[in-house]
């Protein structure tokens, strides 16, 4: 393992046949029982016939490769908050570097993006320079800027979810014992937590108290950016959002990933004020509009001035309007009614994102 290691060489003036000669002059008979116990008794027992500079050089050995094997990774928010590179900074370094299931950055993807504009060139104690008394009040400003007043229950999402994908393996009949103790863990106030827990229990109409995480790299990123997004305009535009929250709440099916718009005045004013709102929070060209034909979108389009990038679509016998956010699919069997074997289908982030602001979005001033 020693000789194998590409530090063994650069640190020390060892070649592979003298790594192999120390290992098994240092570890014995305890080589076979594993590198840390070897070492553990040598440590323990060392005599004048060993030389503890060949100990020392082990050991370094040891650390290096174990360093260079590393796999550190933190929660995005944790990251963003430690560096103020965000989720799109990320994935634009490299799209491997955001694990969306654990909602971690795996730092070793961004080794190289992390030393070129992260490291400090200056010595960290310079209290006294004028740089790090800039740095200090652009960090006061920051700090100001997110604490503004979000109309959020409370303003870490990715907390609230973790909150409420722990409460839902929890057993119904003991989630609001153990409603405190979860909480806690994932730094939400009780009294959000119990905002957010009593919401969800009547959104749902089981045991649900959260949507399950649309699946795809691609609605990954789509749902980050809107949750993103959704936060910021939390924050600016209040109004809009509590809007956008308020008619979702209106249209909303838990059966379906869609919502629905008639064919009357107030319907498409609604229709206009919907997507207006959607298009800041999830980029339009992932917008689906259906009706009864695609002539029909185009010139509803036209009328409301909608972005250009909304997809039109069709559903046969369609009355109204049907709204959604969309992925590109393939179709995979005879079952599928689709008309083409790629087509445009729902991804669920629409119905996800809505929910959420169901449970995250304050009604009044003194929710």
């Amino acid at each position: 393992m020693l000789s194998g290691s590409p530090l063994a060489q650069v640190m020390t003036d060892y070649d592979r046949d003298h790594s192999e000669a120390i290992v098994s002059a240092l570890l014995a008979n305890n080589k076979e029982k594993g590198m840390w116990f070897g070492l553990a008794s040598f440590a323990g027992h060392l005599t004048s016939d060993t030389t503890f500079e060949y100990y020392m050089h082990t050991a370094h050995l040891l650390v290096g490769w174990q360093m260079s094997q590393a796999k550190l990774a933190m929660p995005i928010t944790v990251f963003e908050m430690v560096t103020g590179i965000g989720y799109q900074t990320v994935n634009r370094q490299d799209n491997r570097a955001y694990a969306a299931n654990t909602k971690q950055v795996h730092l070793d993807k961004m080794r190289g993006y992390l030393i070129g504009k992260v490291v400090n060139k200056e010595s960290l104690f310079s209290y006294n320079s004028t740089s790090a008394n800039i740095a200090c009040q652009q960090n006061t400003q920051n700090d100001a800027v997110d604490t503004q007043p979000s109309i959020f229950i409370h303003s870490k999402t990715y907390d609230v979810i973790a909150l409420l994908e722990e409460l839902q393996n929890i057993n119904i009949d003991k989630r609001a014992e153990r409603l405190p103790e979860v909480a806690l863990r994932h730094g939400v106030a009780f009294n959000e937590a119990r905002q957010i827990y009593y919401r969800a229990s009547q959104v749902f109409t089981d045991d649900k108290l959260l949507l399950s995480t649309p699946t795809g790299h691609k609605n990954q990123e789509v749902l980050v950016r809107a949750l993103d997004r959704a936060y910021q305009m939390s924050i600016d535009e209040p109004a809009r959002l509590k809007l956008f929250k308020e008619i979702f709440k209106d249209k909303h099916n838990l059966n379906t990933s869609s919502i629905h718009f008639g064919i009357k005045k107030t319907q498409l004013e609604m229709l206009q004020q919907f997507m207006a709102v959607g298009c800041q929070l999830i980029d339009a060209s992932h917008w689906q509009i259906r009706a009864h034909s695609e002539k029909a979108v185009r010139d509803v389009k036209k009328e409301l001035r909608l972005d250009s990038s909304i997809r039109v679509g069709y559903r046969e016998r369609f009355h109204g309007y049907e709204v959604r956010v969309v992925q590109k699919k393939r179709k995979r069997s005879d079952k599928n009614l689709a008309v083409t074997d790629d087509y445009y289908g729902s991804s669920g982030v629409l119905k996800y994102v809505g929910y959420l602001l169901l449970l995250l979005v304050i009604s009044e001033i003194n929710d």
